[in-house]
């Protein structure tokens, strides 16, 4: 009975050190990867899009700086809804912006492609989206 009371109060303290140090390692591999990303993808039922991009970043605020550009313009599609159900994804690369996937109508690609490029800090949008 004290050595299962005893296994108890050291189970907690182990399992903290063991997040604690595979934390640290997850970290770290973080840190050793090259300086580059692949975009996102985004699936709808009969859709998929998949972007495979690679960027050459001189500095971590490069990436930072594209990262940023794409939440923006994702946020401001989610707002004004007109990819709304379909898969719509979204890369940037020193600050130009690539629309790509599906959308319902011509108008709503040419829409999104202006909010894309109203975006504060685009330089430019290639918009290669289609619609069905």
């Amino acid at each position: 009975m004290r050595n299962q009371a005893n296994r108890k109060r050291t189970a907690a303290p182990a399992f903290a050190l063991a997040l604690l140090v595979g934390g640290g390692l997850f970290a770290a591999n973080l840190r050793a990867q090259p300086a580059t990303t692949d975009s996102n993808s985004a699936f709808r039922r009969d859709d998929a899009v998949i972007v495979k991009a690679d960027h050459h970043y001189n500095s971590p605020a490069e990436r930072a700086n594209d990262a940023l550009l794409i939440t923006e313009v994702k946020n401001a599609l989610a707002n004004d809804g007109v990819a709304d159900g379909y898969p719509v994804a979204v890369d940037c690369d020193h600050g130009k912006v690539r629309l790509s996937g599906v959308v319902k109508t011509a108008q709503d690609a040419k829409h999104a492609g202006d909010i894309a490029a109203a975006a504060e800090g685009v330089t430019g949008v290639n918009d290669q989206l289609t619609w069905h």
